[in-house]
């Protein structure tokens, strides 16, 4: 146990705990592939349009404190996997709270995690995830070899000299076997070792006794019984090093095909537990990234457990903010069986807003925890249309995008769960007139499906088609010739000011542009324009 718990490795977690990691690299293609290898066909799964729209990447690398290569990859899948089972994220809180509430015992596991350490992803997860390689086919020589070398040293009393050629015969037979071994030897060696450290973070975690941890231990206790032959085998894989000055190891390893015999071993038992070992990487994954999150949660300026309710379409959450943004400001906000229009300039805060409700509703069903004061809500889907792009390659404009984006949450909309819909800058790539028309036929479509519609728009037009059926509220800044000033407060009602002009002025556009365009919107801006 004490070559786990070092001064050294003591000093690492302690040093960490509750601070964001300087930001490793990731490849997210590798990330992402094995995320659709690892998924169930049952979970829910927030799609590529809604994880790019709310900036998940970097929102991940914020929140990515593991340790190990499961716990990396496991934080990517529950944070795109969403949970509609409450005790589930019950039971994910409690794991969470055990690493804030037990100091001595969480820096035991993260000890273990931190000796698990990152491997390349084509190490163990390729060896569990994608194909498991094929036995060479000289394998069925491995085992006659190896008897036929151990009888010829027993030759040598009773047939002297033609003994000693029987050794020598069987020495080169076994060289050439060992070299035809060798490379598949060393295609998987990484991945035989880093399976064989994950089976001893299991088996010393279990012998840590947490009771908080029981449900782990219980299967960890199993896995090991099951696959310590790994653990045994891999020791005698590459066995040689700088200790074997003399070459006696090497040869005796030629000699009796000891790596290649190990290494088959291993194979076999890998293939036949690979189910098992699956869900083992599963497990200690979990484990890390809960405790990740639990390092979020002890960096975060005021976290709650969400309260989810009974009520379709329903969100009230008071001091809400950004979860991964220093300094946010948090923003109150009750929708009860109604849907939200947002109006407000560019730099307002309207697509942040739409991102803090998104991003805290994925943790509260993913980690049960949100960045606000308190937060009750349905347990929603959720899907965005903040930042469709257009695509070269594919020849598709940007309004073809944007439709098609939209059209996808048509199509994903559900009588049983219902949907939180965040929207920015509806049909932004048409024209004004054709804009209004579609955003709005389309807004009152949705307010009769089982969702709940947030959506930012520059349109004053789109807010008076749907005003029976949308809330009103608005972000405005303070905009003078010498100052421009954003409190991103969400304030009730549409915005009363031709604040877009206004920062026009403020960057020194020739005055006679400006009064033309406030002459032009006087009709919509009657207080603001005669004011001035």
């Amino acid at each position: 146990m004490a070559r786990f718990f070092t001064k050294k490795a003591l000093e690492d977690v302690r040093n960490r705990w509750g601070k964001e990691d300087e930001v490793q690299p990731v490849e997210f293609q590798d990330t992402e592939d094995f995320f659709v290898r690892m998924m169930r066909k049952s979970d829910w799964i927030l799609d590529d349009q809604t994880w790019n729209d709310l900036d998940m990447n970097r929102n991940y690398l914020k929140m990515n404190r593991t340790y190990s290569m499961p716990g990396q990859q496991c934080l990517y899948n529950m944070l795109r996997i969403l949970q509609f089972d409450e005790e589930e994220l019950k039971r994910r809180n409690r794991v969470i709270e055990f690493y804030r509430m037990n100091k001595e015992k969480r820096e035991q596991v993260q000890c273990l995690l931190r000796y698990l350490g990152k491997d390349q992803y084509d190490s163990a997860a390729g060896l569990l995830y994608k194909d498991i390689p094929e036995l060479p086919r000289i394998r069925g020589w491995v085992i006659p070899a190896t008897i036929g070398m151990i009888a010829s040293f027993f030759t040598i009393p009773f047939w002297g000299v033609r003994g000693v050629l029987m050794v020598v015969v069987f020495f080169l037979i076994n060289m050439l076997i060992n070299h035809l071994m060798n490379k598949a030897t060393e295609q998987a060696l990484p991945g035989i070792r880093y399976l064989s450290r994950m089976l001893v973070v299991a088996r010393e975690i279990k012998k840590l006794d947490i009771p908080e941890l029981s449900d782990y231990n219980e299967f960890f206790d199993k896995v090991v019984d099951k696959c310590g032959a790994i653990m045994r085998k891999n020791r005698s894989l590459g066995a040689t090093g700088s200790q074997d000055l003399m070459g006696i190891v090497t040869y005796l390893n030629i000699m009796f095909l000891v790596e290649a015999r190990a290494y088959l071993r291993c194979m076999v038992d890998i293939r036949e537990s690979a189910s098992a070992l699956r869900t083992l990487y599963r497990k200690i994954g979990e484990l890390d990234a809960l405790q990740s999150m639990a390092s979020v949660k002890r960096g975060l300026r005021h976290v709650t457990r969400p309260v989810f309710t009974e009520k379709k379409n329903y969100l009230k959450a008071e001091q809400i903010g950004y979860p991964m943004l220093v300094g946010a400001v948090c923003n109150d906000i009750t929708i009860d069986q109604r849907n939200m229009v947002l109006t407000g300039s560019n730099m307002s805060g309207k697509s942040t807003f739409l991102r803090t409700l998104g991003v805290n509703a994925i943790l509260a069903q993913t980690f049960d925890m949100v960045m606000a004061k308190s937060y009750e809500a349905s347990m929603f889907s959720v899907m965005t249309s903040i930042s469709p792009s257009d695509d070269l390659a594919e020849g598709t404009s940007y309004y073809m995008a944007e439709a098609k984006a939209l059209q996808r949450m048509l199509g994903a909309l559900s009588d049983e769960i219902p949907s939180l819909l965040l929207i920015d800058e509806i049909f932004r790539g048409t024209n004004p007139t054709e804009r209004v028309a579609a955003a709005s036929s389309l807004l009152k479509y949705l307010s009769d499906k089982n969702c709940m519609i947030i959506v930012a728009t520059h349109d004053i037009e789109i807010t008076e088609e749907v005003e029976e059926q949308y809330d009103k509220y608005h972000f405005e800044e303070k905009v003078t010739k010498d100052a421009l000033e954003f409190d991103y407060l969400l304030k009730p009602g549409v915005l009363k000011k031709p604040n877009g002009i206004r920062i026009l002025e403020y960057l020194g556009y020739p005055e006679e542009i400006i009064e033309d365009a406030l002459d032009h919107v006087k009709n919509q801006f009657p207080v603001e324009v005669n004011d001035d």
